[in-house]
């Protein structure tokens, strides 16, 4: 046997060694975690790239199903508020989550969220707020759904003042793959 393919087997039997030996250590669990995680990542970096092939909008109200989870838009306001930049105001997305597996889950994270208007990606905004006098909005929080149970909550894009609602679409990644809703009516 080549000198190069002992050095091979040597470090696989090694890794395997170390992962034997390493199992009920709860460092290494969390470890596995963050590699599952990023090739989790891995994966919805793809789903995004083949998105605009495979993925086509659905209408606001209507669930889509990912896996354990059935997510909408069910509604959406375009307010103008002081805190916006100049020329622009807060679209707001209410969005539904619904458990429908047997564990619980994670609903989509902020940062998996998208507004495309136009030729234009707009990422959702961290932190708002609303005109006094208006109702209160809760934004999505990404505590876990347990089975059964729907979450929902507001999810706020800073957009041009005179945006034209019909040419907007909402996108979510969620487990691996990217769901659209259309804001228009037809």
């Amino acid at each position: 046997m080549k000198p190069e393919k002992i050095v091979i087997v040597l470090v696989i039997l090694a890794t395997v060694g170390i992962v034997y030996v390493n199992l009920d250590n709860p460092q290494f669990q969390s470890s596995i975690q963050e590699g599952l995680y990023y090739v989790k990542l891995l994966v919805d970096g793809f789903a995004d790239l083949a998105s605009p092939l495979i993925s086509r909008p659905v209408m606001m109200g209507k669930y889509v199903e990912t896996g354990d989870l059935q997510m909408t838009i069910s509604e959406c306001e375009l307010l103008e508020s002081s805190f916006a930049e100049e020329g622009a105001a807060y679209l707001l997305v209410h969005v539904k989550v619904r458990n429908i597996g047997k564990v619980p889950a994670t609903p989509p994270l902020l940062i998996d969220m998208r507004l495309h208007y136009l030729d234009e990606v707009i990422r959702p905004k961290k932190s708002w707020r609303v005109p006094d006098g208006r109702r209160h909005y809760d934004p999505l929080t990404t505590d876990k759904i347990y089975p059964d149970v729907t979450k929902e909550g507001w999810v706020c894009f800073e957009v041009p003042k005179k945006i034209d609602l019909s040419e907007v679409v909402i996108s979510a990644r969620c487990e691996g793959r990217r769901v659209k809703w259309a804001l228009n009516s037809s």
